[in-house]
């Protein structure tokens, strides 16, 4: 259980970093305020994201070691939070810090996502174990990571390990193949390449889904990750799997979705034709 608590304690905390920004904030143009309805400008910044739960049955050398589940919310036009609550099951339960609750709070619009706050507690406490607040203005990342104070300058497009997922639905869903991500970490930014690596239809508990195959990996790292990203669910990730060179060590597998239906933009009111002035008859 030595090796298996080293890594269930961080791995059923939520899908395993190694992702990262994916938004290019050059390619965003933000709409115009006093044509774009307000509905369809939180549309557009959202770049087709919509409120979803998934949960996720996860795997570790061979056992199932519990569930994963992932819920992003909509708080405002461009707030939203993504909570990831991992709940070991049997004997995994007895793994330390396996049960735990991480919590990031983002700004969405057309210049892309951008990590607010980053919480991470272990179920039953009180106070979060890690609290990290993201300082856009002063462009510093500032709090407290495992009891280490943390004060670090941010670099432009960072993410924390949720926001980065949330990005990188986004930027799939706007059509945009990113190579590289950053990610926060309290030891420094963590840069990953990313690539797509071919296609592949996956039975699932939803049905037959097509998908594509997404290659992270750090620079020189053993460990790389692989993501099937289904289309039909706006790039929702069906499938997670994390291997150590050819070996997999874990995986994660959608076992349900709830998603909220896409929004309705306002109706556009048709702009009234003048009334034809009537034609004199023809003289006899």
């Amino acid at each position: 259980m030595n090796r298996l608590s080293l890594y269930l304690a961080v791995l059923l905390a939520g899908i395993a970093p190694g992702l990262a920004s994916a938004d290019d904030p050059a390619a965003a143009t933000a709409p115009a305020a006093a044509t774009v309805p307000a509905a369809s400008a939180a549309l557009a910044a959202g770049g087709g994201l919509r409120p979803y739960e998934v949960v996720y049955e996860f795997n570790a050398y061979g056992f199932t070691a519990g569930t994963v589940a992932l819920t992003l919310r909509q708080e405002t036009p461009e707030e939203w939070t993504y909570t990831s609550k991992s709940r070991p099951r049997g004997l995994f339960q007895l793994v330390h810090s396996a049960a735990r609750t991480i919590t990031s709070r983002m700004i969405i619009d057309p210049r892309g996502v951008r990590p607010l706050l980053s919480t991470d507690t272990e179920d039953g406490d009180q106070t979060p174990e890690s609290t990290v607040h993201f300082d856009w203005a002063a462009n510093r990342a500032t709090g407290t990571v495992d009891g280490q104070a943390i004060d670090m300058e941010l670099r432009p497009g960072v993410q924390d390990d949720l926001s980065a997922q949330v990005a990188l639905i986004r930027a799939l869903n706007n059509g945009q193949a990113p190579t590289s991500f950053l990610v926060f970490d309290k030891g420094g930014i963590r840069d990953y390449s990313y690539k797509p690596v071919g296609e592949e239809t996956l039975h699932t508990p939803l049905g037959d889904l097509a998908t594509v195959i997404y290659f992270s990996q750090r620079a020189k790292a053993p460990r790389s990750t692989r993501y099937w990203c289904a289309p039909a669910l706006g790039y929702i990730p069906v499938r997670v799997e994390q291997r150590r060179l050819d070996k997999v060590e874990w995986t994660m597998n959608l076992r349900n979705l709830r998603r909220d239906a896409p929004p309705t933009a306002p109706a556009t009111l048709a702009t009234p034709t003048a009334p034809t002035a009537p034609t004199a008859p023809a003289a006899p």
